[in-house]
């Protein structure tokens, strides 16, 4: 027997069943499966997931701290639902925060910032100009990935916690209620790029303002 047979393999590490269940009903208010203000019902989840209702409780509570869930009397929870006002004012905490984590990352990035951040975009532009329910969903996960970056990069863990939601809290509302609203994604390439040099400059101000320009101009129409 050759040393890599005889070689004893580590034992993996299960998954917690609060994680796998978390992630599921998570994934699935974000794909548009669970929509705003369906009811989640424990005992129903708690099937769909082969588990205990335990994991279940534990995970909507983590969802209902992120504000994807609200639960009321007797623990009976539901996907949260917003209006416009308060989807206009995420998009404002979305500016003040991210331009303020643009400034920063605009001082601490460095060659492996900006290739990660290149490499995100272009899967991003990799997807084309031509606008469909597959492009859209993958589109705004990559966003995510690519605003989320650059607050990682900025190196601050209570901006990274606040835009975290702010960012979650627009995938899900673009997805319900402004699905039919046009979603430019030459554009939001060529601010991507615009954000890269201006980060790559180290021009504090230039980050910013390229930053603010790229958010309001993916502002939803009706929650201008």
């Amino acid at each position: 027997m050759s040393d890599v047979e005889s070689r004893t393999e580590m034992p993996q590490i299960a998954e917690r069943p609060i994680d796998r269940v978390y992630e599921m009903i998570r994934n699935r208010i974000l794909d548009g499966t669970f929509k705003p203000g369906d009811k989640m019902v424990e005992a129903t989840l708690a099937e769909m997931a082969d588990t205990s209702r335990t994991p279940v409780r534990d995970a909507l509570r983590r969802l209902s701290a992120e504000g994807l869930v609200v639960t009321g009397p007797n623990r009976r929870s539901r996907v949260a639902e917003f209006d416009m006002e308060e989807l206009a004012a995420v998009y404002e905490v979305r500016v003040r925060l991210e331009s303020y984590a643009a400034e920063l990352a605009s001082q601490r990035i460095d060659a492996c910032g900006l290739d990660r951040l290149r490499e995100i975009n272009g899967r991003i532009e990799a997807l084309g100009p031509e606008v469909s329910n597959y492009s859209l969903a993958k589109f705004l996960e990559l966003n995510a990935e690519f605003h989320m970056a650059i607050v990682e990069i900025a190196g601050s863990h209570q901006l990274e916690t606040a835009v975290s939601s702010a960012i979650t809290v627009p995938i899900v509302l673009l997805k319900h209620y402004v699905w039919g609203d046009t979603v430019r994604l030459e554009l939001s390439h060529q601010q991507h790029r615009e954000i890269i040099r201006a980060l790559e400059s180290g021009n504090r101000k230039w980050a910013a303002a390229c930053m603010e320009s790229h958010i309001q101009t993916s502002r939803p129409t009706a929650a201008l």
